[in-house]
């Protein structure tokens, strides 16, 4: 099966914010921080400590600011991710991303074309196939992979026949 579609730099932030949002690793990181907001409250009562009496307005200052930021601290975080993949997205010559593709799934390989040329990847190669609303990104490993905008496909129907390929593709080769 033959299949056509467009990518945009758009297409590839959302495959690396998607890499961000499931990596065991980011999200280590981020819970890792946003725990850290809760030290907050240690600095009114270290400095009621020193001061020898509680500050109940400093305390209840820091509370707050320990909330704010447990709550809000995801979407800094990942809004700070998508960032700084848009500068590494825009910084040089990154035109062999963007353009029109075709994917072609034959029994032993995937191959994917371009005006840049063709790249083919074997069955064993495909560690995992990811969906989301606006794409399936078809991962060779955790940060490679093939982005597939859903909008390539006519209808549901055609998105579920390049599945059901995709799948049958992968169990035999």
């Amino acid at each position: 099966m033959e299949y056509h579609y467009t990518l945009t730099k758009d297409d590839y932030v959302a495959f690396n914010m998607h890499h961000a949002q499931h990596s065991e690793r980011v999200q280590k990181v981020l819970r890792v921080q946003r725990w850290m907001s809760f030290i907050f409250l240690l600095i009114p009562l270290l400095v009621s400590w020193v001061e020898g009496e509680f500050l109940l307005g400093m305390f209840v200052a820091f509370a707050l600011l320990a909330v704010l930021w447990f709550l809000f601290y995801p979407k800094y975080f990942y809004g700070s991710i998508k960032k700084n993949i848009v500068k590494v997205i825009n910084e040089g010559d990154n035109s062999s991303l963007t353009g029109e593709y075709t994917m072609m799934v034959t029994e032993d390989v995937l191959v994917e074309k371009s005006s840049k040329g063709e790249v083919k990847t074997p069955w064993s190669s495909i560690t995992q196939i990811k969906e989301t609303d606006e794409h399936i990104f078809i991962l060779v490993s955790a940060m490679s992979g093939y982005v597939i905008p859903i909008s390539a496909f006519a209808d549901v129907k055609a998105l579920q026949q390049f599945k059901e390929t995709l799948n049958a593709a992968r169990k035999t080769g």
